[in-house]
């Protein structure tokens, strides 16, 4: 997934509270070449956020997870200067056009429906790349 001759690692910041689906998603990114930090819900991702020694280039967050929520972490990160401009893709099941909507009107730059194939990830990625 990461351009030849890249030299810098892209790095994604990947919130899923389904492990299953946390494993497969993060397995594939390390495939690609990404470095990968995880979490479990928005708690999790805004605690990785404040913590981290460098900033994502990508958030990768899941829509419905306890605690906070997809359009939650989404609200906090839009709202906090120094990560306002990190590209920001929800994942969901939901699959209205409402719902993709809602997504990209509160900030969200891409909103994937699960179950999404590895080419569609591949290509959400790569915008960014």
């Amino acid at each position: 997934m990461r351009i030849e001759g890249n030299s810098r690692m892209m790095s994604v910041l990947l919130l899923e509270d389904n492990p299953d689906m946390l494993m497969m998603l993060r397995q594939v990114l390390e495939w690609g070449g990404y470095q990968v930090i995880t979490g479990r819900d928005g708690t999790d991702g805004i605690t990785a956020l404040k913590q981290g020694e460098s900033l994502p280039n990508i958030i990768v967050s899941d829509l419905s997870m306890p605690e906070m929520d997809g359009f939650d972490v989404l609200r906090y990160v839009r709202s906090t200067p120094e990560w306002a401009n990190i590209p920001f893709v929800i994942m969901s099941a939901h699959s209205s056009p409402d719902d993709r909507r809602n997504a990209l009107n509160r900030g969200a730059d891409e909103f994937l429906i699960k179950p999404f194939s590895l080419e569609d990830f591949q290509r959400v990625l790569q915008r960014w790349e």
